[in-house]
């Protein structure tokens, strides 16, 4: 017998018991507190304490707990110093998405029992096993200190804690901020959910039971996954996973009714495969059974017969032989009339840049079930209006018939906008006659989601030689795997944004996006931006150098302003903060390097650095998409306000920042309004959450919601016992594809290509190790036009977390694949940036009102990912001397242009003839056997 006590209480378990700690909890005990993300003790997320030592539950063996003592998150109501950890998180703002904080919080706890003072460097040691994805670590740093001061008996200033972060609000040059109350909107208030989630009872898709969706049974899924990158498939024996435990069916595309393809735009991967699997990520077979082990030990007894194909694994192959999902280009302007003036200074750069894998936290889950004749889904997803729509087609039904339930999500970047697991649940619940769960393991997350497409650019560039942009030549190819997915999108959106903030009056653009069988892209954080920024920001540092310009200065005599029209020919009138970010972030730089004057080189370390401004689309645009959101309020007769948004939270603050924009336009109280939202039979239909979209029209449908329910209020006073309903539908005006003037004049409207942008101006200063290749960075200034800060503390949260992504996009996040196969397989490999890795902030809030938005609010959740990497980049390449052009710029990559003096990159061109020479040395001669 093995006995131990769990949160105080006595367990006895017979001998024998083989499961982990972590499957004992979740599974027997239903404590869902405890997070399962990796399954190999690599992020932190199931962290609990065992005899008051942090411990990873998920590779800790219950047979060897015999007398110990293990606490869990669910302790919290029982234990005061859980709950002063729990309230320093939420007080400075430390809790995003919520599916690493209870990890964190026990972390926090097993730290500040054997080290109740801890130094900075004790703080970092006490977390270097729980990874965020989302804060950048910045906010838990200052969590940790402020408990470990309360915990001591101190009453702290909580501003006094802000050693990694400075944050100034500024108005726009020659801009007016419309005044308000400021009860709500412009304050720093908890997070809506926050106790939730500090506390794990936060409900994410995985941790769902069958009671929680009001049945007595849940099945469990386990895919049989392809054989290899690309195959034919000649036969599948199923029979002896068909006799194995548990197993209730094996689902094949014989079960689908109607369309056997699913993607959220563009429907092209198979639900289930039947002859023919393109990618490791494709599966033949869903088997289900009563639970998870059982389902995955019998999809590892199917035989597979096939052979495998010759398969496409770079991109020169893939447009050697013509395989596009998207061959696109544009051209504004004569560039090569541009080319032949005389005086022009040019240049040439190329750039690899490797994918980038998302790791969120949560590995993607959902669950399928049949209600009453309704087909109902939960998932974790950021669309869930266009997977209704896409499921309708699978099943053949209606999409009234169906309904689908967002279930908070353990971060989405956009990983989430894309569909992976939705059809294949709600087919086998259709064929089992039951609900079915499917929960990927962090491996198959790995394979099967998207990522950030790898690139290859060729960049041409021609300036004046007093640093006007005459012309931009350039070249992107995007490594974007079997099927469409997101890459039109991302590549379309690159494309546009390939010249960066600037006025152009020259441009040639060739994009295309390679169809191949390497692991999918998809949309991420800056939706195919981020790549282009890297392109044009690292060869404006370049052509500054070469010019003799100062970088600022090069930015601004190109930058556009009001005015201006952009390279897609929109002119640019309201909210353009550009000029402003790059001013401000270039006087905080000054500033900022007097600081280590004097202290560089350190032996073998050098200091470097480096600046970058980027832009991004707010709202999707293009003429392929309504922007639009929407709002119902219910005002209950006991007077609190329930408010129904269409929209999704991935832990950037939406529920929390659309309540203050209600309680800031009624005059409530925050305590009083609760909030609904990711429901598709209780909210309006609205487009799914993407670029940076949800501040914009979503708050704005959210205040226009509310000024109608003011308005009756003020007619007919509100009495104890009443009920009154107001909802509002917001659609911003009409954008049209590029260059479609034509369609804006049929239409009477604007031309534009996008609701609204947000421009940013951000600086690295870096340390290179030029005898290991290592880079620290170790500040970042981030100069931002917010529009409007809703709330402080979401906005610092967003921007640590997107620069954290930046950073590690930068130097140590690439995620390459070998034939087809992912080189990194485990979550410590992924290269994330960790507590140890955070830099300084210093941020700048600029405030140039968007007109559209919710009191002048536009958003900030992607655009602080687009600068910050070139930044980096910029700032190497200023330190060692040598410009970086293999991204990311690890170690090796930094050591190797240090030895050479180099880090060239060949063109799609010369990679085209190197290949072509290739083949023909291996083509038999004629005659010869």
């Amino acid at each position: 017998m093995i006995r131990f006590t769990l949160n105080g209480t006595q367990i006895e378990i017979e001998d024998g018991e083989n499961r982990t700690l972590l499957e004992y909890l979740r599974n027997v005990k239903c404590m869902k507190g405890t997070k399962e993300a990796c399954s190999t003790g690599h992020c932190g997320a199931c962290s609990v304490l065992v005899d008051g030592r942090l411990t990873r539950s998920c590779v800790t063996l219950v047979h060897r707990l015999d007398g110990k003592a293990v606490e869990t998150i669910e302790n919290a109501p029982n234990d005061t110093m859980l709950q002063v950890i729990q309230h320093s998180f939420l007080d400075v703002g430390a809790v995003q998405c919520g599916f690493c904080t209870p990890g964190m919080v026990m972390a926090t706890k097993a730290l500040l029992l054997h080290h109740p003072a801890p130094t900075e460097p004790e703080i970092c040691d006490g977390l270097k096993n729980n990874y965020c994805r989302c804060t950048g670590y910045v906010k838990i740093i200052e969590a940790v200190k402020l408990a470990a001061a309360r915990l001591r008996g101190e009453d702290p200033d909580i501003d006094s804690f802000r050693s990694h972060e400075s944050t100034v609000i500024v108005v726009g040059e020659n801009q007016v901020v419309p005044e308000i109350t400021g009860s709500a909107v412009g304050k720093s208030v908890w997070d809506v959910d926050g106790m939730d989630k500090t506390g794990g009872k936060l409900k994410f898709c995985d941790d769902l039971t069958a009671e929680d969706i009001g049945t007595d049974t849940l099945l469990h899924g386990a895919f049989v996954w392809a054989p290899a990158p690309h195959a034919k498939i000649n036969a599948v024996d199923y029979s002896a996973a068909e006799q194995a435990e548990g197993v209730v069916r094996i689902v094949t595309a014989a079960d689908v009714p109607g369309m056997n393809k699913v993607g959220t735009w563009t429907p092209e991967q198979p639900v289930f495969c039947t002859d023919e699997v393109r990618f490791l990520g494709d599966h033949l077979a869903l088997v289900v059974a009563d639970t998870a082990a059982h389902a995955r030990a019998a999809a590892k007894l199917v035989k597979i017969d096939y052979e495998e194909l010759p398969g496409i694994y770079t991109m020169a192959d893939g447009y050697l032989k013509n395989s596009f999902i998207v061959h696109t280009g544009r051209v504004s302007g004569d560039v090569e009339q541009a080319k032949q003036r005389t005086g022009i200074v040019k240049l040439n750069v190329s750039k690899d840049i490797e994918p980038q894998e998302h790791a969120c936290m949560e590995p993607v889950s959902a669950i399928g079930m049949v209600q009453d004749g309704k087909t109902i889904l939960y998932s974790c997803t950021q669309a869930p209006f266009e997977i209704r729509s896409m499921l309708a087609k699978i099943l053949d039904k209606p999409e009234e018939d169906i309904r689908v339930i967002v279930t908070p999500l353990g971060g989405g970047f956009g990983k989430k906008c894309d569909s992976f697991l939705e059809a294949p649940a709600v087919v086998a619940a259709h064929a089992c006659g039951k609900p079915v769960k499917i929960t990927l393991t962090r491996k198959e997350d790995l394979i099967l989601t998207t990522k950030r497409h790898g690139y290859h650019t060729d960049y041409e560039i021609g300036f004046t030689p007093d640093g006007k942009f005459q012309y931009l030549d350039c070249r992107m190819f995007s490594d974007g795997g079997p099927y469409e997915c997101e890459s039109y999108g991302t590549l379309m959106t690159g494309a546009l944004m390939s010249g960066g903030p600037y006025i152009i009056p020259n441009v040639k653009v060739e994009g295309s996006a390679i169809r191949n069988n390497n692991l999918q892209g998809g949309a991420f954080r800056g939706y195919g931006i981020n790549q282009a920024a890297i392109s044009i920001e690292t060869a404006m540092d370049m052509m500054a150098e070469k010019l003799g310009i100062d970088p600022f200065e090069l930015r601004r005599r190109n930058a556009v302003y009001p005015g201006a029209t952009s390279v897609g020919g929109e002119v640019l009138k309201y909210s353009m903060g550009m000029m402003d970010t790059i001013n401000q972030c270039e006087k905080s730089l000054r500033k900022a390097l007097k600081e280590y004057e004097g202290q560089y080189p350190k032996g073998s370390k050098v200091l470097g650095w480096g600046m970058a401004s980027g832009f991004k689309n707010v709202g999707v645009g293009k003429g392929i998409f309504t922007d639009d959101g929407a709002c119902k309020l219910i005002l209950q007769g006991d007077g609190r306000l329930h408010m129904i948004v269409s929209g999704t939270d991935m832990g950037q603050g939406f529920r929390t920042a659309m309540t203050q924009i209600a309680a800031e336009t009624l005059g409530m109280n925050i305590a009083n309004i609760y909030i609904t939202n990711g429901d598709t039979e209780l909210t309006i239909p609205t487009g799914e959450s993407v670029s940076e979209r949800q501040t914009l029209c979503g708050g704005r449908a959210v205040y226009e919601a509310c000024v109608k329910l003011k308005q009756d209020l003020d007619s007919r006073p509100w009495r104890p016992g009443e009920e009154r309903r107001a909802e509002y539908y917001y659609a911003s005006d009409p954008c049209f594809a590029i260059g479609d003037f034509e369609g804006a004049k049929k239409r009477g409207a604007k031309y534009r290509n996008f609701p609204a942008y947000a421009y940013a101006t951000q600086a690295a200063i870096v340390e290179v190790d030029k005898a290991t290749g290592k880079v620290r960075l170790l500040k970042i200034i981030a100069a931002h036009d917010v529009g409007r800060a809703i709330n402080p503390h979401i906005i610092e949260g967003q921007m640590h977390g997107s620069c954290s992504m930046g950073q590690g996009y930068a130097l140590t996040e690439g995620y390459p694949t070998e034939n087809g196969y992912p080189v990194k397989t485990l979550y410590r490999q992924l290269g994330l940036p960790r507590a140890e890795d955070t830099p300084d902030y210093e941020i700048i809030l600029i405030e140039d009102p968007e007109p559209q938005g919710p009191f002048g609010a536009k958003g900030i959740s992607e655009v602080a990912t687009v600068p910050v990497t070139p930044a980096i980049l910029n700032a190497v390449s200023r330190a060692i001397g040598v410009r970086i052009n293999k991204v990311p710029a690890s170690p090796e990559v930094v050591l190797e242009a240090i030895r050479t003096g180099k880090c060239e990159v060949p063109t799609m061109e010369q990679q085209l003839q190197a290949l072509e020479k290739d083949c023909e040395c291996h083509r038999p001669s004629d005659g010869v056997q």
